[in-house]
């Protein structure tokens, strides 16, 4: 993850730019979720209900969705711009290495195994940048702050909708070993392929006076199905493993539902308290519901970084 680290060096203000406003969306959606919880307690109390109360907070419930939505898309152009620039980045630095390159060292390259690295490892790291990079940061940022925030609105409440969750990590965590296995054995497969395709275009002439297309063609097709089932079974694992888990998300809602309707009923919370743990509950059991799949791409990010990390000559700071 030296490259990460390099490229968020390079571009540390903007991308220090980028974080700030992604907890600015986070922190105004909580806001207007508050704001929305007391617009709803106020016209559910007929006591405190008058013109002047509701149109104050119906006008502030308004101007903080208008930020809300503001700050939202400033934080997506933001991260979208910074992720493109270190795509950027990492694509010159591949560039870059050619260049300050001697013809010696050029010419004993391998070219099946430097244009498997540009068709493969260098798209899928541009792909995870532009794709889940500030989204995992943010889906992370507002798994911590929906939880700190919850656990201000009612202890109680916070400790019942959260703890049916620890199940859910566990299981997750489970999940995230099988996966990576299945994972790794897709990449060796490919890696078999990518190796053979090197060695046709190395010994072509001598194929071609042998003879020997059969041959090459019997070991590329079993590699080919070799690959083709370990995608099927990382697949059929990878939907069996995700189906489970959002069985299991719907467990702490359904308990939240049970128990904060009570409450509500008994004179405990506000109707409008109970609408923020129903409301922002997705925030917690929707991250950790997504962690096998997470995990799996940053897994297959690390060793595509991984396998590039020598061939990229970046800028320095």
């Amino acid at each position: 993850m030296k490259i990460l680290k390099q490229l968020i060096k390079l571009h540390k203000f903007l991308f220090m730019i980028a974080i700030l406003f992604t907890f600015l969306s986070i922190i105004f959606n909580l806001c207007w979720n508050k704001f929305l919880a007391k617009t709803l307690d106020i016209f559910g109390d007929a006591a405190f209900f008058n013109f002047e109360n509701s149109s104050h907070m119906i006008s502030t419930l308004f101007i903080t969705g208008i930020v809300v939505i503001l700050l939202h898309t400033i934080s997506e152009c933001l991260s979208s711009y910074t992720c493109e620039i270190f795509a950027h980045e990492m694509r010159m630095g591949y560039v870059r290495y050619y260049l300050q390159s001697d013809f010696k060292m050029i010419s004993k390259l391998i070219f099946g195994v430097e244009q498997s690295a540009m068709q493969n490892e260098l798209k899928d790291v541009s792909d995870y940048l532009n794709q889940n990079l500030f989204s995992l940061m943010k889906q992370f940022g507002t798994f911590a702050v929906t939880v700190v925030f919850l656990f201000c609105q009612n202890f109680k409440l916070a400790i019942l909708s959260i703890f049916p969750v620890i199940p859910l990590i566990i299981y997750c965590s489970f999940s995230s070993k099988v996966i990576k296995n299945y994972t790794q054995q897709c990449l060796n497969s490919k890696k078999k392929i990518n190796g053979l395709a090197d060695m046709i275009l190395e010994l072509f002439p001598i194929i071609q006076v042998y003879d020997s297309y059969r041959l090459i063609k019997s070991t590329m097709w079993e590699n080919l199905l070799e690959w083709e089932n370990a995608n099927v079974r990382k697949e059929r694992i990878y939907a069996r493993l995700m189906s489970l888990s959002g069985v299991l998300s719907f467990v702490p809602l359904l308990l939240l539902l049970g128990f904060g309707g009570a409450m509500v009923i008994n004179g405990e919370i506000s109707t409008g308290t109970f609408y923020i743990f129903i409301n922002l509950s997705g925030n917690v059991s929707g991250f950790l519901q997504n962690m096998p799949g997470i995990y799996a791409n940053f897994r297959r990010f690390g060793a595509s970084v991984d396998k590039l990390e020598e061939k990229l000559v970046l800028r320095k700071v």
